[in-house]
Formats: structure tokens, C-alpha cells, sequence
């Protein structure tokens, strides 16, 4: 039996607390008692006649994205609002038709407009945005510096504190090898913002700890990492531990065993519990991931740009977490990953 607390918190109880900041009548939301228990009903009085665009980059096949879609589009249908996002149909990450998409949603102009500072070529059309009145909030990418956040105009950041995140990362799946070992860092997201505070995060651990490492340069082309690693560690059998800082560590479910490599003998930490992670973990081959909840990122957005338009509140950030998932937790929570609402 899975425990669902954490769904009905989701669905539920997330926009339910920020609802009730505004007033339970002026939200359109009731109250009512059955059996001693206070139950509320929504309507969609709430979000009424508040226009929201998501520009994602997340190609139609990233299965993250889709996470993060759901939340979106359960948040719209929630409070009533009209919801529109955007995905880069060519593919994740790809500049040209982020860009593309947010000049065409900035044309619109929305009320609420959510997008992702993937890259800081964005960060002008942000800005542009902003200018015009619209409320921009950054979601699962944050802007690299102060100076870059004050100068898109964004309200906030909801999404996990990706520096933090890479030390956590490194930190936890310490506990699986000696300090001064030889590590290697799988890079999927060259010269992106999230794959290089994530990176940066973990090298400042590794430091502490007084390891040395590589970096490879890689991609979201599983072939292309399960190839870079097999050769990788190839030529180097002294690896104590491969840090992805994507969900790509999860080949090594197919590439340990070519190598004669037993479960746990080279310790693995991902990010994010795809199916391919999820499996890799209850396998023993990814020791632990780390875990930004992205359904919240979809939802927590739309709610607080509700309340932004219409309520006048300020924007806020949200730190979506940095849940260190192991073998034991996932467990527990693989009903939720095949069912798109825990990823």
C-alpha cells in the first residue's frame, strides 16, 4: 500500500495553503464539514481571466519536462486559469526555438509568464518581458548571478538551488568511498547554466574531501554517455565514483556488467528519478539520486502568479528540495514514478 500523503499534498494541499492567504471567498473556494472533517472545494473563481505562458526547454520526448507539464497544466485547471506552455519541438535545450517560443509568448503578452534561464542568451527577452509589465517567474533554471536575476526582472525562483544541489549530491554518495579517491563527473549539459552550478557544487566538495577528478563532457544521448563511460573507465580502473549531474549515470545499469563490474562496486549518484534511474536504483547499480521534485515546478508557478495578478502579493522563492533518494525510498515511491507525479 503506497502511502498518499505526498499525492494528496500535490494535487491538493500545495495551492490549497497559498489559497487561503487570499481569502477563502474572494478565491472562490468553500468550506464545508463532513464527519467532523473541514473539506474544501474548489471553483475556478480563483484564477479567472489570468492569462499564463510556460516557455520550457524541454524537448517533447524529455520525460522530465512532462512532469513538470502535468503539474503545470493541473495547477491551470485548478485555480481556471488560461494556460498555455511551450517545448522546443526540435529537441531539449535547443537555443534557436527557446528563444523562438519566448518571443512568441512575450507577444502575446500574457499576464504571467513562467520560463527557464536555460541559457543566458534568454535573459534580454526576459528583461523585454518584464519591461511590459508582465510578470516573470523563473522556474527549475535560476540566473546565475544576482546581477543576472535583478536584470531579467523576474518576481522569483521556484526550483531547486542547483549549487547546493551538486554538493549534496557529493556529499551523500561520499559515504560510499574514501576520502582522496579519483572520481569522474559526467557532464550532460556543457556550457548550460544548471550542468555548471551543479558541477560547481560538486567540485567544491570533492575539494574538501580531498579527491581528484575528470570531467567528460557529454549529453542527454544515453549511447553517448554508456559509450564515454565504458571507455572512460577503461582507461581508468582506479574510479572510485561517477557523479552525473543529469540522469544519464543510469547506463551504468547496461555498462558495469559488460565490464564485469558487480552492483555498488563503483558507487553512481544521479539527479531526478526517471524510470531508467528508478530501475538502476532497485537494480543496486545508482546508488542514490538527487530529487527536485519538477511536478511542483509546474504547479507552484501558476499558483503564485495567481496570487501576484490578482491578490497583489510579491513574488516569493521556493526552494524545491534536494531529496536524497536511495534504494530504500525509492521503494517506497515507485508507484508515484509510474504514474508521472514523483520524478
Amino acid at each position: 500500500m503506497v502511502d498518499k500523503s505526498r499525492r494528496n499534498f500535490i494535487i491538493g494541499m500545495a495551492g490549497l495553503g497559498a489559497l487561503a492567504a487570499a481569502g477563502w471567498g474572494v478565491a472562490g473556494w468553500s468550506l464545508s464539514r463532513v464527519s467532523g472533517t473541514k473539506v474544501a472545494s474548489a471553483t475556478p473563481a480563483f484564477g479567472q481571466g489570468v492569462n499564463i505562458i510556460f516557455n520550457g526547454h524541454w524537448g517533447p520526448e524529455n520525460v522530465f519536462g512532462n512532469v513538470v507539464e502535468k503539474g503545470f497544466y493541473d495547477a491551470c485547471g485548478l485555480v481556471g486559469a488560461n494556460c498555455k506552455m511551450y517545448r522546443p519541438a526540435n529537441g531539449s535545450s535547443d537555443v534557436s526555438e527557446i528563444i523562438s517560443n519566448l518571443q512568441a509568448a512575450i507577444n502575446q503578452h500574457p499576464d504571467v509568464l513562467i520560463a527557464t534561464d536555460i541559457y543566458t542568451s534568454v535573459q534580454p527577452y526576459l528583461h523585454q518581458a518584464s519591461q511590459e509589465g508582465i510578470i516573470v517567474i523563473l522556474v527549475n533554471v535560476d540566473a546565475p548571478t544576482q546581477s543576472d536575476f535583478e536584470y531579467t526582472g523576474a518576481i522569483s525562483y521556484i526550483g531547486q538551488d542547483l549549487v547546493k544541489a551538486g554538493y549534496v549530491q557529493a556529499q551523500a554518495l561520499s559515504k560510499y568511498f574514501p576520502s582522496g579517491s579519483h572520481v569522474v563527473i559526467i557532464n550532460e549539459g556543457p556550457g548550460q547554466v544548471w550542468a555548471e552550478q551543479r558541477d560547481e557544487g560538486m567540485k567544491e566538495f570533492l575539494k574538501q574531501y580531498g579527491c581528484t577528478w575528470d570531467v567528460i563532457e557529454s549529453s542527454f544521448n544515453l549511447s553517448q554517455v554508456a559509450s564515454q563511460i565504458t571507455a572512460y573507465l577503461e582507461a581508468n580502473p582506479d574510479t572510485k565514483a561517477i557523479l552525473s549531474n543529469g540522469y544519464g549515470g543510469a547506463v551504468v545499469m547496461d555498462v558495469f556488467p559488460k565490464l564485469g563490474i558487480q552492483p555498488g562496486q563503483i558507487p553512481v549518484a544521479t539527479f531526478d528519478i526517471t524510470p531508467q534511474v528508478l530501475d538502476a536504483i532497485l537494480a543496486g547499480y545508482v546508488t542514490l539520486t538527487i530529487d527536485q521534485q519538477p511536478y511542483l515546478q509546474g504547479f507552484l508557478p501558476v499558483i503564485q502568479g495567481v496570487l501576484v495578478k490578482k491578490y497583489d502579493f510579491s513574488g516569493w522563492n521556493v526552494d524545491t528540495g534536494n531529496y536524497v533518494i536511495t534504494k530504500e525510498i525509492a521503494e517506497k515511491v515507485e508507484p508515484l514514478v509510474k504514474e508521472g507525479i514523483f520524478y
